[in-house]
């Protein structure tokens, strides 16, 4: 299979076909401990079944790490297909009248963005509509984010845990290459006070960017609500993915 990115090696060179395996029953043990928090799950299972990787045929712990986000989840959706099929039962609350809503989704036919052949990731630049007006008063209205990884999928886990809204803060944080013309001394010594200091609109523009601009598996889908006749985006649940 292709990867959506791919990964560079020591030497620059780009890794994007990848073989697994079934998930076995070493692999299931692993899903129902409670050792391991999310992120480093996620590298675990694909240590394990992840046979190769372009003319990688060893697969280490901190490799899988190292893979962008983007690849860990496609590898996540063909594992769950290879191993239990492609049909997957999902359920779904409508938004407005609070209806529960069953259904098959078949991830057979869940989007997938990759990069053309050749292509290496790219970091984007957002630009903001109201943008961040430091201590000096200068306002920042440009930021250039770039594609998380898996290590940083395994900081932010144990955060997760307890406060997801600053989870999901610290990874868009980490995914900042540039904010503006501030430097990364003080990005850093702002942290995650800086995106909280954002509008909502720019706050979900960046979130947007991130999910949706970038290659990557897209697990939004439209749900049709028998109740009330909405039409909403629905989002795959990957924690039931081996359920």
């Amino acid at each position: 299979m292709l990867l959506p990115a791919g990964y560079a090696d020591g030497s620059g060179r780009v890794h994007r076909r990848a073989v697994i395996r079934k998930m076995r029953g070493h692999e299931e043990a692993l899903l129902y401990g409670q050792a391991l928090p999310a992120g480093r799950l996620v590298t675990e299972l694909i240590r394990s079944c992840l046979i190769r990787l372009g003319d990688i045929e060893t697969i280490s712990a901190k490799l899988a790490s190292e893979l962008y986000t983007a690849d860990r989840n496609y590898l996540l959706l063909e594992l769950r297909r290879i191993t239990l099929g492609d049909y997957l039962p999902a359920l779904y609350v409508c938004p407005r009248c609070g209806a529960q809503i069953s259904a098959s989704q078949d991830l057979g036919a869940v989007p997938v963005r990759r990069l053309e052949e050749g292509g290496t990731p790219e970091d984007v630049a957002v630009q903001l509509e109201d943008g961040y007006t430091d201590r000096e008063g200068v306002l920042h209205t440009e930021v250039v984010l770039t594609m998380p990884r898996g290590v940083d999928e395994e900081f932010v886990s144990s955060i997760a845990e307890k406060d997801p809204l600053r989870a999901q803060d610290v990874l868009l944080l980490r995914c900042i290459r540039r904010f503006g013309s501030l430097p990364q001394t003080a990005l850093d010594a702002y942290g995650v006070k800086i995106l909280r200091d954002l509008t909502m609109g720019d706050r979900r523009l960046l979130f947007q960017v991130l999910n949706s601009r970038m290659p990557g598996v897209d697990f939004q889908c439209p749900v049709h609500c028998d109740s009330c006749g909405a039409i909403f985006q629905g989002v795959l649940d990957v924690t039931n993915f081996f359920v």
